[in-house]
């Protein structure tokens, strides 16, 4: 048999190969989006109560202190409220209140620990260098607190200043296993190591849809303090012991840590969706290539066959 058409039997071999890889990793990837998706879904509902919590325990509070001051009770006074004023120094308010100067801005940074998953981990670094390119231009200090050994490689080459890593967090991960990570964000902030804190990760939209994301979680700004939720709070009529500042000293770092490994839980989700189209991708274009292959393989076959009875036809006229 001629060179080229083992050369080619060789080849669809390989590429079958591979294409039985490319499927089975997507069927894992597919099953770990499922798994994400499901713990997502149920912690959003958490998170949720959460916040409605803590956002009604902070208006009742800020509302009372206004009352107490004579002051008008308006969104705009709301607003412009100093919570050291409302709650004194101390972590209430060292997590909810702006800082008066910004030096320095920590980025929590989730990417992935291995690659094949399409543009997920590229996109991720891309946007991170414009925003450090940013910082830059506007005389701040950029600190990265990396979650992921792409990233963590990535900015170490890069010469940036990574003051945390972690790498190795599992396809599906728990509260417990993040926890470290979360609350060493929470006290390098606490301790004055960057003034605000961003968490930089991929949105998941959906199996073929993501966006990158860069949200500020410190100082928490997202809580829904006003007139409103003041009012639901009073309708709802909450037993707190001892007293409303001894509880949200308690819930506002788990606020901000239900906040950052939500946030980590959807890049999971973002890069299980990211590997599972590229897998796919990767077992349509292996099917197409042995189908061009095995076209080859065919037409080389007829040339063969051919040229092989061409030369007997040759060789009995000449016999004659």
């Amino acid at each position: 048999m001629p060179a080229s058409l083992l050369e080619l039997k060789k080849r669809i071999a390989s590429v079958k190969q591979t294409s039985k890889i490319t499927e089975a990793m997507h069927m894992v990837s597919a099953a770990k989006l499922n798994q994400t998706e499901k713990k997502d879904k149920g912690y959003q509902m958490y998170n949720e109560l959460l916040h409605q919590t803590v956002s009604r325990l902070m208006s009742a509070s800020v509302i009372d202190h206004l009352k107490k001051s004579n002051y008008k009770i308006n969104q705009d006074n709301i607003d412009r409220i100093d919570y050291s004023d409302v709650f004194g120094m101390g972590i209430i308010s060292d997590m909810v209140k702006e800082r008066d100067e910004v030096h320095s801005v920590g980025y929590l940074v989730v990417t992935g620990d291995r690659g094949l998953v399409g543009s997920y981990n590229s996109n991720i670094l891309k946007h991170m260098m414009s925003m450090i390119e940013d910082d830059k231009a506007q005389g701040l200090e950029s600190k990265i607190l990396s979650v992921g050994s792409v990233g963590s490689q990535f900015f170490k080459k890069n010469n940036l200043n990574v003051v945390y890593e972690k790498n190795g967090v599992s396809d599906v991960p728990g509260f417990k296993e993040v926890l470290p990570v979360v609350s060493t964000a929470i006290k390098m902030y606490l301790n004055g190591v960057y003034d605000v804190l961003y968490v930089c990760y991929t949105h998941h939209v959906n199996t073929l849809s993501s966006v990158f994301r860069a949200e500020k979680m410190l100082p928490i700004q997202d809580l829904d303090i006003g007139t409103e939720a003041a009012e639901e709070s009073k309708e709802i009529e909450y037993e707190i012991a001892p007293d409303v500042d001894s509880v949200l000293a308690t819930l506002l770092p788990q606020f901000a840590r239900a906040e950052i490994y939500g946030a980590i839980l959807d890049a999971k989700t973002a890069e299980h969706a990211s590997s599972m189209t590229a897998m796919k991708s990767a077992t349509d274009n292996a099917q197409d290539l042995v189908s061009s292959l095995s076209l080859q393989l065919n037409r080389a076959r007829q040339a063969q066959i051919t040229t092989e009875i061409t030369e007997i036809v040759s060789g009995a006229n000449a016999l004659e």
